[in-house]
């Protein structure tokens, strides 16, 4: 007889003193890690200030560089910052197109509209949730300049195929590594695999310090114009020069980042393999644990590469649980009996990004802005991204998978899971009875554009 399930008012099975501390949105700083912030706010030098202008910045740029094996990094304040200025320095112009992944959060396709530049939709593989090669070139364009790759959940994305494609149509190839620290393709880091990649370092993230950006390149101009779209524009500006020409040629950003927020970068970035390599013990100490349950896929690792588990995302998967229900359906039922378990468990995003109101309504900047730039029409067609809206519907995500949470925690996961899935006929009827599930189709319509 299994285990009644907590839905059923049987025991959860993740006791809550488990759950006590959420260590991967909250990392209490070390004494080395205040003295280093502290040291900062004791020098009064918080942000530019020639001819000594921003050393915490320079030398986390330097540092971070050097981690990644690039010979340049631009620092600045936010992971969308640093994919905008990854879009400029590579060349996007407006009117221009950028493929991107359908499944991604919208800061990837939103920095190619921070350039006037149109994101052009691809869709990816079913299983990884990564950008499928074989239908980004199907959408190369004669207005196409670069295609995006997002590291998507802490994956490497297929770089060999995706920069085959980008040489035979002379194309530049951007990486989006925002929560991919470490991620190795080839034994190659992730953020040294194309011409620009941006890192970010907002909560959640590997190298976590509330906020910030970092742009990694080998290119010297693509580093040129990115550090001046940094700085309002300006061409050849150092940050350590000291004067400034304070001579504008295009428009450029703000996107400084204040010398505390780089000093605590600093200090965190030599513990980032470690957190890293806790996250791949604790993923593969769970994969091991829930090998052979059916309807329940663990995270797929592509070959050549390694996964850093940036999220640890599990799909269901109707048939192989022997049900004829929506995938959807199933999702929202298994995650609504997990929570009840005790388990951090939620979707990440609703819908692949091009079926957002922005895009398919074409709002942006207003009067059809950017799409009203180019003669040819850009299509956000709901049914031309299959696999991202099934990944979508099928996945779900176990927060806290992190270092210093380990075995305890990931036994009580596994039996939550079990009890869960060996139940899931029960499960879906109890969550049918809170009548709360819209089917996929009336949700794609209601997201359509007024004919």
């Amino acid at each position: 007889m299994p285990e009644k399930l907590a839905l059923d008012g049987g025991t959860p099975a993740v006791p809550p003193a488990l759950m006590q501390w959420d260590w991967e949105r909250y990392r209490p700083a070390s004494d080395e890690e205040i003295e280093e912030v502290t040291a900062v706010l004791r020098s009064g030098h918080l942000s530019i200030a020639l001819p000594k202008g921003m050393p915490q910045s320079d030398a986390l740029g330097r540092e971070f560089a050097d981690w990644v094996g690039t010979r340049h990094c631009l620092v600045v304040n936010s992971g969308t910052a640093a994919l905008h200025c990854a879009v400029a320095g590579v060349g996007v112009q407006a009117g221009d197109e950028v493929i991107v992944p359908a499944d991604t959060f919208i800061a990837s396709a939103m920095a190619v509209l921070h350039q006037n530049a149109i994101p052009v939709f691809a869709d990816v593989h079913p299983d990884t949730a990564l950008i499928d090669p074989t239908h980004v070139e199907t959408l190369v364009t004669s207005r196409t300049r670069a295609i995006m790759v997002v590291h998507l959940h802490g994956q490497p994305a297929d770089m060999d195929a995706i920069n085959a494609i980008a040489q035979r149509h002379n194309l530049k190839v951007i990486e989006d590594s925002a929560q991919t620290y470490g991620g190795l393709y080839k034994g190659r880091k992730t953020g040294a695999l194309g011409d620009a990649a941006a890192f970010a370092m907002t909560t959640t993230k590997q190298l976590m310090v509330g906020e910030g950006g970092l742009l990694t390149t080998e290119d010297d101009e693509v580093y040129d114009r990115a550090a001046a779209t940094r700085l309002f524009g300006e061409p050849g500006t150092s940050m350590t020069t000291a004067s400034r020409a304070y001579m504008s040629e295009f428009i450029g950003w703000n996107y400084k980042l204040p010398e505390t927020t780089a000093a605590l970068a600093r200090a965190r970035l030599p513990s980032v393999a470690e957190y890293v390599a806790g996250c791949q013990d604790n993923a593969a100490y769970l994969d091991a644990r829930l090998a052979g349950i059916p309807g329940l896929q663990t995270p797929a690792v592509a070959p050549n590469r390694n996964h850093t588990y940036y999220h640890y995302s599990l799909q269901v998967d109707p048939p192989a649980a022997g049900l004829d229900i929506e995938d959807g359906l199933l999702r929202n039922a298994v995650i609504a009996a997990l929570k009840a378990e005790g388990t951090d468990a939620m979707t990440w995003q609703s819908v692949p990004v091009p079926a957002q109101p922005i895009f398919q309504n074409k709002l942006a900047y207003g009067n059809g802005s950017p799409w009203s730039t180019s003669d040819t029409q850009v299509s956000y067609d709901m049914d031309q991204y299959p696999n991202a809206f099934q990944v979508l519907e099928r996945s779900f995500v176990l927060r806290r998978l992190v270092p210093p949470n380990g075995p305890d925690l990931l036994d009580a996961y596994a039996a939550a899971l079990e009890k869960v899935f060996s139940q899931l006929e029960r499960v879906a009827d109890l969550y049918n009875q809170t009548g709360e599930y819209i089917p996929l189709e009336t949700r794609k319509a209601r997201l359509a554009p007024a004919q």
